[in-house]
């Protein structure tokens, strides 16, 4: 099915690195950290609604809609004016989201199947790249933390090109950066949209990590898979 591919592209957040789990550590640390049982009806409550706004931030910030910035103090402000904090919201958004985004890069959990699978694809011939929204500086980090970083050949983040999975153009951009062409793409990630629509847009084959199969189902993807072991029989 894959034969022509000689590039892989694999997203991170929750493909390889594991940002859902990491993510809650994160969240606890930081509300702690910055005394959140005085100020908030309590974690659970500013977690939900960070959740809910975090998002829906990140879909409209996929699709062009906001900036990386607004993305990153918004989610914040909008959170903290949700649990109605009484205090200088600017300033607490901005100490919130640094901190978190700090804490967040150190944490090690990697998804299952993720070490095998990058293994795999190095001992079978594939330059390796990670194909990324996150922000720089933070991305790389992660996969350090993960233990995983000499398995991926480059990474390359919608921040170095100012355009977002799933736009056509950092599809394109990659191809550039790897000196190849479409037919010789695939990407593996585990948002249907992002990662599968935009990729299979830009006329790259894909496989979608479903873990559990819990997602939507993708109506564009090349294959589907719920474990990233899964993977491994595929190429």
């Amino acid at each position: 099915m894959f034969c022509k591919i000689t590039t892989i592209f694999i997203d991170i957040d929750d493909t390889l690195w594991w940002f859902t789990e990491n993510s809650k550590t994160a969240m606890r640390l930081t509300y702690d950290h910055f005394g959140g049982d005085t100020w908030s009806p309590g974690y659970d409550v500013f977690h939900e609604a960070y959740l809910e706004i975090n998002h829906r931030l990140w879909h409209e910030y996929h699709h062009g809609l906001i900036g990386r910035d607004f993305l990153m103090t918004e989610r914040f402000a909008a959170t903290l004016r949700a649990v109605n904090y009484a205090g200088d919201i600017p300033t607490l958004a901005r100490q919130l989201n640094d901190h978190y985004l700090d804490v967040l890069a150190t944490l090690p959990l990697i998804v299952p199947g993720a070490r095998e699978l990058l293994e795999h694809l190095h001992a079978r011939g594939y330059q390796v790249n990670a194909l990324s929204n996150g922000f720089a500086g933070v991305q790389e980090k992660k996969l350090r933390s993960g233990g995983i970083d000499h398995l991926v050949d480059r990474v390359i983040l919608s921040d170095h090109c100012g355009i977002t999975k799933p736009q056509r153009g950092i599809f394109d951009y990659a191809l550039a950066q790897c000196g190849i062409t479409a037919d010789q793409a695939l990407m593996i990630g585990d948002d249907p949209d992002t990662d599968i629509a935009g990729a299979h847009a830009a006329g790259w084959q894909t496989i979608y990590f479903n873990p559990g199969g819990t997602k939507p189902v993708s109506e564009v993807a090349d294959a589907q898979v719920t474990s990233l072991h899964d993977v491994i029989g595929l190429l």
